[in-house]
């Protein structure tokens, strides 16, 4: 993408495309209803909300740094689940999603660490 692209552009096109995406979807299902409660309105407007500003900060962190570390940070994702998990819901994770988890953190780090070091070597 680059810097010369505004990166509002990225957001505008995960926004569609996840509308597009959920029209579809609750089309199938034929699910077409608000929840009843206004608790869960909020809700689904704030998972709206964070969901897009996630996606700005990632394109704008994307746009600013190299993709090594950007990704490094983003398997934080990950252990951050299983923490709110643990805390919130009181839901132990189980040993084949640890394992799971393990795996993409460890895949992710190794990656991103090796693209991170090659970059800086050439420098």
């Amino acid at each position: 993408m680059g810097k010369s692209v505004h990166y509002y552009l990225s957001v505008w096109y995960y926004a569609i495309i996840g509308l597009i995406e959920c029209v579809i979807i609750v089309s199938i299902l034929s699910e077409w209803k608000l929840p009843s409660c206004g608790q869960d309105r909020w809700m689904l407007m704030l998972i709206a909300v964070l969901g897009i500003a996630g996606q700005t900060f990632l394109t704008k962190a994307l746009q600013i740094e190299k993709a090594g570390p950007v990704a490094l940070t983003r398997t934080v994702d990950v252990v951050l689940a299983f923490f709110f998990q643990f805390i919130f819901f009181n839901r132990a994770p189980t040993w084949w999603s640890l394992g799971g988890a393990l795996c993409v953190v460890l895949s992710t780090s190794g990656v991103a660490l090796r693209k991170w070091y090659n970059s800086s070597r050439r420098s």
